[in-house]
């Protein structure tokens, strides 16, 4: 039997915050990372490496979460399409 086991961590912000206080979490299964932010999935990255978008909004505070998490900023998401969050 084969188990996939998952792994969370709090995102930490790239900017002059010292944290996002528990509102962003990433979830990492294997190669995949998952962004939460406020317990949504709004992002992740596939087994190669790839910047999925799967929340179909867009907010000041969940856009910094994005931003730390490596994603783009509101004018290249607005072009992505909203995907299905993988299982993890």
């Amino acid at each position: 039997m084969q188990m996939n086991l998952a792994r969370t961590y709090e995102l930490m912000p790239n900017d002059s915050r010292k944290s996002f206080y528990g509102k962003a979490i990433v979830i990492k299964a294997g190669a995949v990372r998952i962004l939460m932010s406020y317990c949504t999935p709004v992002a992740y990255y596939d087994e190669a490496g790839n910047f999925h978008r799967t929340w179909g909004g867009w907010s000041a505070t969940t856009g910094r979460h994005i931003r730390a998490f490596g994603g783009p900023g509101k004018a290249e998401w607005d072009k992505m399409p909203v995907e299905e969050a993988p299982a993890y």
